[in-house]
């Protein structure tokens, strides 16, 4: 049986599932689990084409290779605004609701979840909250480079809420309402490592001071006051 780990994310009109890269021989277990989260784009960062996407295609899935960026680092202003237009594009510009983008690097700990964060702070989620949210579905996910991207990152002035959205039933993004959710599905939930249920278009909370305390002292030294980074590892940097 292929081993694979698939986390679905989904807060507001936002529905992504983060994988680790697919091969030819494990992508058809893949497959079904992305047709039934409705997944109509794929976005692959790592580098090369480790598997055909004929297969993808064949289902309607369209694959986008034009937002690669080194292991380890954050994305290019091309590439975030690249990933922003698809978006748009995606949850927000299109007749057909209940969309979702799956995204990939090789192992789904790093550059794909930094690009689904970026989402979650475009919609209004705090950098820290976006972080732990996608921890809790991706372990290990988000090194100090992109901790650090995250916290000087400044959103669009437009935000996602674009005048088609509003024709499409007033779809919204992660502090708005009322927000169009695609029907539950009765199937069994897909094999995952550490997924997280979708939120039902219902914002998370912000983190419970318990829950701050734990990211604080991840860094193993005693706090000290500071900024966003000393927040989350417990001293300056």
């Amino acid at each position: 049986m292929a081993r694979f780990s698939i986390s679905p994310i989904q807060v507001g009109a936002l529905s992504f599932l983060i994988l680790d890269c697919p091969s030819d021989q494990t992508l058809p277990a893949y497959i079904p689990i992305f047709e039934e989260h409705n997944v109509t784009d794929l976005v692959r960062i790592c580098e090369g084409s480790p598997y055909n996407i004929q297969p993808l295609q064949a289902i309607g899935i369209q694959v986008h290779d034009d937002m690669k960026f080194e292991d380890g680092t954050a994305p290019t202003k091309e590439i975030v605004a690249r990933w922003l237009e698809l978006n748009d594009e995606v949850f927000f510009e299109s007749p057909r609701q209940g969309r979702c983008i799956a995204v990939h690097c090789v192992s789904g700990i790093g550059r794909a979840p930094v690009l689904v964060a970026i989402s979650l702070v475009e919609g209004g989620m705090d950098p820290l909250d976006a972080i732990a949210y996608i921890r809790k579905a991706r372990r290990g996910a988000l090194n100090r480079v992109q901790i650090a991207f995250l916290d000087s990152y400044k959103k669009r002035k437009k935000g996602f809420n674009t005048k088609k959205s509003k024709a499409n039933g007033g779809v919204k993004g992660l502090s708005g309402s009322p927000v169009v959710s695609r029907p539950p599905s009765s199937s069994p939930q897909p094999p995952s490592v550490g997924s997280i249920p979708p939120s039902n278009g219902i914002a998370p909370p912000s983190l419970q001071p318990q829950q701050r305390q734990q990211i604080q002292d991840q860094g193993g030294e005693p706090k000290k006051k500071g900024g966003f980074m000393s927040k989350l590892f417990g001293r300056k940097t």
